[in-house]
């Protein structure tokens, strides 16, 4: 089976120089439906979940990790390490597993985190971009097909597009180019599905598809990194 391949349509980046320091804070300063990238401690696996929801202080509701044969890959009492990226920060806190719930639906209580490390990763001259998604084109087999990415962390991306991407942990690929000067580098993303899902509008199915990046270099994570400043500036 080939690998598929996204291509990016529409984007707008500017470079930025480095800068570091660390932070703590408690408040997520997270929004439901954001991708987060969970690891567990004890085997360093990594999965890529949605939020769901949280209350300050109290706790975190995030979307189950399953493995590729649908297994849930947590238990209560498992610790794990949560990262995210917000503005020109990494974010990062070690929590546990307290509970997991079937009702409505399989997803996971953490604990919420008594503390909140943050990086600033870079700091740059800060443009508004005004796109509310990045557009993109998939090619499969000499077909087109239209593909948002609605939102991107450094752990994975959502996409959305007319039809079913990839099954459940199938791999692909998203090439971006970097708009470098020389218009010639360009960043690879490689991702295996972690969710899918489907939203009726009218007599058309859209399918939402949460996609976790596997491996990507320091090329990409930058990509990334100045992506969402600049989101966050506009």
């Amino acid at each position: 089976m080939a690998i598929k391949k996204l291509y990016v349509v529409l984007l707008r980046l500017i470079t930025s120089t480095d800068g570091a320091y660390k932070m703590t804070n408690r408040d997520l300063n997270l929004m439901v439906g954001v991708g987060l990238q969970l690891e567990k401690d004890d085997s360093g696996a990594r999965y890529f979940v949605e939020l769901l929801g949280y209350s300050v202080g109290e706790g975190v509701i995030i979307s189950a990790p399953l493995e590729h044969d649908n297994r849930l890959s947590l238990v209560t009492g498992d610790e794990v390490t949560v990262r995210y990226l917000g503005g020109i920060s990494q974010y990062a806190f070690k929590t546990q597993v307290t509970h997991i719930s079937t009702t409505p639906y399989l997803h996971v209580h953490l604990e919420y985190p008594g503390g909140i490390e943050a990086t600033m990763t870079r700091r740059a001259v800060r443009m508004p971009v005004k796109e509310s998604v990045i557009r993109l084109a998939m090619d499969d087999d000499g077909h087109k097909w239209p593909v948002e990415m609605k939102n991107i962390s450094l752990g994975g991306a959502s996409l959305v597009a007319p039809v079913k991407l990839s099954g459940l942990g199938e791999r692909f690929s998203i090439d971006m180019p970097t708009m470098s000067p020389d218009n010639k580098k360009a960043v690879t993303l490689p991702c295996v599905v972690r969710h899918i899902s489907t939203q009726r509008q009218g007599e058309v199915s859209i399918y939402h598809h949460g996609v976790e990046f596997i491996d990507i270099d320091s090329l990409a994570r930058d990509f990334i990194g100045r992506y969402i400043e600049h989101r966050s500036a506009g």
